[in-house]
This record gives structure tokens, sequence and C-alpha cells, in this order.
């Protein structure tokens, strides 16, 4: 299992707009996005005409579900998506007037808009339900993170774009936190360059039981990497790195478990991360290759069971990358 291809690491601090920290920032107001009645008049609109026509959700293109007014909030938010912060929130979707079928299908318009939803998971969903499916713990060795209730550290996502749709907040829990992986690097290179390698490198991960009959069920990643003059990130699931060792028999050196707490706690100091609740409506934004994220735990209540559409996708103006860099940047394979 090779390293990515190109060996060049970063020995330059990163700045621009992605190298943020909370001090950029002050409030909400600074990543939210309210959107107003005719723009919601707008992707209605085009929902309205989806559903009388009877479209399905897979049968749908662009240029089925035009959005005049909502397309030009779509396409500044790519620009912050991509050349900018690297994270947004749009808010004020009409959730709770919609059904469970609607709101899949709306999502799947507005993601046409902004850019090519790829496969999340191995039975091939495009919109995944983040929620507490009861069937255990992220520790457990054969569970995805995002059909838990557990406390998740900062990480990527595969694809370039990940989307949240909040349809309900939980009981109680559930914080979504952000950090700038441009920072986290920037933070690294003053204080912990020799360990800078190891991110390069990177660590073996478990396929958590979704790879094929003729896979391993293990893949190295890199967590950075320095291509076409820009900084890309993928720090996926720590847990995923801790159930892998069984399963390759590749043990993590003590150096290499520094390294990957480093990486959190560097994130997660109070300096460089941001919080956000998200609330019924609001869309979350994020660019894996900028941005890492975490939660809190999440308790349900009867009346009050968190649910998010979770979607993957990758935008017009995305970065070139090497094929080996990012695992699954480009969706996960069907196996089942």
């Amino acid at each position: 299992m090779p390293a990515p291809s190109d060996g060049t690491i970063l020995t330059e601090p990163v700045s621009g707009p992605s190298a943020w920290t909370a001090a950029d920032f002050t409030g909400e107001s600074d990543w939210v996005v309210v959107l107003t009645p005719e723009e919601i008049d707008d992707l209605e609109t085009a929902l309205a005409a989806v559903k009388a026509r009877g479209l399905a959700l897979g049968q749908l293109t662009v240029a089925d579900f035009p959005l005049p007014v909502l397309g030009k909030t779509f396409e500044a938010a790519v620009q912050d998506l991509e050349f900018g912060r690297g994270f947004t929130v749009l808010r004020g979707l009409p959730v709770e007037r919609w059904s469970l079928e609607d709101a899949r299908l709306a999502y799947w318009g507005i993601a046409l808009h902004l850019g090519t939803p790829v496969s999340q998971n191995a039975a091939g969903e495009l919109i995944a339900h983040v929620k507490d499916y009861g069937e255990g713990e992220v520790t457990e060795s054969a569970i995805r993170a995002y059909r838990t209730r557990s406390e998740l550290p900062f990480h990527t996502d595969s694809s370039d774009i990940v989307g949240l749709l909040c349809l309900r907040q939980a009981g109680e829990g559930g914080v979504s936190t952000l950090a700038s992986s441009m920072t986290v690097h920037n933070h690294l290179l003053a204080h912990h360059r020799e360990l800078l390698g190891l991110y390069y490198r990177g660590f073996v991960y478990d396929r958590r039981t979704e790879e094929g009959s003729d896979e391993l069920p293990y893949y190295r990643n890199a967590v950075y990497g320095y291509f076409g003059g820009q900084l890309s990130c993928r720090f996926y699931m720590t847990h995923y790195i801790d159930s892998a060792v069984p399963k390759s028999g590749i043990p993590l050196s003590d150096v290499e478990k520094h390294a990957l707490q480093l990486f959190q706690d560097v994130a997660g100091m109070p300096g460089h991360r941001i919080e956000m609740t998200l609330r019924a409506g609001d869309l979350q934004l994020l660019n894996n290759n900028v941005v890492v994220h975490g939660r809190s735990a999440f308790r349900d209540e009867p009346d009050r069971r968190r649910d998010l559409l979770r979607l993957w996708l990758n935008t017009r103006y995305a970065r070139e990358l090497p094929e080996d860099f990012a695992a699954f940047r480009r969706g996960m394979p069907r196996t089942r």
C-alpha cells in the first residue's frame, strides 16, 4: 500500500481565506445565508414542476430543476466552498412542510446545481440519513460513524463536498464543530515540522465491511497532499484507523498515535475551532479539502429524533488530485 505518488511536502504556510481561525469570525452571521421568500418560492416552483411530471430522483438533470433566482445563491456558495473559507450554511429550507420524499427531491435538485453527487456506501446510496440507527457505537468495527449517536472526532468525508440538511434536531447534543485543516497544517509546520512526513504518508483505514469479496478490508490514505500548488486534506475517521490494525496486521507506532492525537488537539484549540448547532431547515456545506468537522454525542427524545440528510458531491471547479490521494472521492463502489 504505497503513499500517494507525489511526495512533495509543503514547507511554507498556507495563506488566504481557507486558513481561517476562530478570530476571523464575529458570529454565525459570517457563514449563515438566510434564504429569502423569493428564493424559497423559486425552489418550491421547481419542486412542484418535477412532481407534476412524475420524474424519479435518479432521472433528474439540472435542466429539469431550473432555479433562476436561487441558482445565483448556490453559485456563490460553491465559490465560497472552493475558493473561500470552505464552508457555509444555507438557512430556511421549509422542511417542516415537506414530506420526506419532497425533502429528498428538493435536496437532489439543489445538489445538481452544486455539483455531481457520488455514492456514499456499498449500497450505492446517494442521499443517506445521518441518525442513530440503534446498531451500536462508532468504536464497533462493523459500524459506519454516520449511523451512530456517538461523539465524532475531527475528520473529513471522502468526496470534496459534504452537505448535511437538518430535518430534525436531537433532543440534546449533536453540536457541529469545524476547523481549518490548512490552519492545522500551518500550526504543525511551525511547531511539529518533524512529524509532517507521517501525515503525508498517511494511515491505514478499515473499510468497515463495505469492501467487495475481491478487495482488501483496509486501505492507506494520506492526510495531506500538495498537488498543483494546492494543499489538500483527507483525514478520515480515526476510529477506522484503530479497527484496521487487526485486519491489516500493521500496528500503529507510538509516534503515529501521537501524531493522530496531535491533529485532534490542534484542530480543537479554542482559537482554531468554531461550533454551530444546525436547526431544522439548515443546509451545512463543507469542503473536505480544507475543513475538518466533528460533532458532540447526541441523545434523541421520542418527539425529537435527530435526522440529517447527507450528500457527497464534487463541484465543476473541483481541484485536480491524483487518484491515489483521496480514496473514494468519486464515490464508494457498490458491492451489495
